[in-house]
């Protein structure tokens, strides 16, 4: 914890986020429909993120992701703070799981079936509510797939009401095609913090590039939340958080390692220099007791090149109204499910 800013760890952790390398070899293919559809739907009944059901998928060979259409949906009949991490994968061993496999947490799900995630839209709220996100992920190159896709659906309402949680998507894919390029997803700019707009405060988390790349596309969605259960105090008026790509070009001195960084305005300054380029940037806005969600999609006109040693950033600022002084920090629950699609 660093004053009240504080990082929860996001709910897909960094093993199933990370980069997945593949070779664009010529596939076995054969005349196929537009894609599939991953449809999986569960109501459980728990306090805590306990269960991650299996819901597997399976594709002809020599098939190439195109996009993902559709939605993720959450129904909750409490009054408090729940959520749900709606991830769509791609088996990257000969394993499979079976029709709503439960192994345990990601590290388990990791050791049964090695995957990369291909989507992984994340839902907030802090009412009764049903709430629909929509998925329109359309990828700048096709993305060579095997023949084992699952969604894993992984929520709850954390008061041990019947939550359920729903994946509709369309799987768009192609016939693989001979390709020299070697494309990567990466979830480097995935991230969850709990953050005072109250205070003004920013959060970072970064990752120095390895080796000259090209960003071909980003995709994904923001959410945030206010509200028992998920932060220390609701915001009394208007507040606002913006989620932000940067690169800086010639490295970043101020953040010295990949990870996150927080609560140190000295870091905030990059921003506004010469070197930094801002990629894209949405705003989540609520008042008081809000959850909005939003996706983070840029397609850019040519690939944005990155050069081995700048710095992919993604910025975390928040803002909001003054409050009567001597009440305690206020408070808000903010994630990132951002995914690029980069090649060399």
């Amino acid at each position: 914890m660093m004053s009240d800013t504080v990082r929860k760890t996001t709910l897909l952790p960094i093993v199933l986020l990370s980069c997945l390398s593949i070779n664009c070899f010529p596939g076995t293919a054969q005349a196929t429909d537009d894609g599939i559809d991953a449809d999986a739907s569960i109501t459980t009944v728990t306090r805590g993120l306990t269960r991650k059901p299996l819901y597997p998928f399976h594709l002809p060979p020599g098939q190439s992701l195109v996009g993902i259409s559709g939605y993720v949906e959450t129904n909750s009949p409490s009054d408090h703070f729940s959520e749900a991490l709606i991830s769509l994968h791609m088996s990257t061993s000969a394993a499979c799981p079976t029709h709503a496999q439960d192994v345990g947490d990601y590290p388990a799900i990791n050791a049964h079936f090695p995957s990369v995630t291909l989507a992984a839209p994340i839902v907030k709220q802090n009412a009764p509510d049903h709430q629909r996100i929509p998925v329109n992920i359309h990828l700048a190159k096709p993305f060579p797939l095997t023949s084992c896709l699952f969604v894993i659906l992984d929520g709850s309402d954390f008061a041990g009401k019947p939550y359920t949680m729903t994946a509709h998507l369309h799987v768009i894919t192609t016939p693989t095609q001979p390709s020299p390029q070697r494309l990567e997803l990466s979830g480097a700019m995935a991230d969850e913090f709990l953050m005072s707009p109250q205070r003004h405060e920013t959060a970072y988390r970064v990752y120095h590039a390895p080796q000259d790349t090209r960003i071909l596309s980003i995709d994904g969605n923001v959410a945030a939340v206010t509200g028992p259960g998920s932060v220390f105090r609701a915001p009394l008026h208007w507040w606002v958080v913006s989620h932000s790509v940067f690169v800086e070009h010639g490295g970043c001195p101020q953040f010295p390692h990949d990870g996150t960084y927080s609560d140190n305005p000295a870091l905030d300054a990059f921003m506004f220099e010469p070197q930094t380029t801002t990629l894209h940037t949405v705003y989540l806005k609520g008042d008081g007791i809000s959850y909005p969600n939003s996706p983070f999609t840029l397609q850019p006109k040519d690939p944005i090149l990155v050069h081995k040693g700048d710095c992919l950033i993604h910025g975390v600022r928040t803002m909001g109204a003054d409050e009567p002084g001597g009440r305690p920090a206020d408070g808000i629950n903010t994630e990132s499910q951002i995914f690029m699609e980069m090649t060399p």
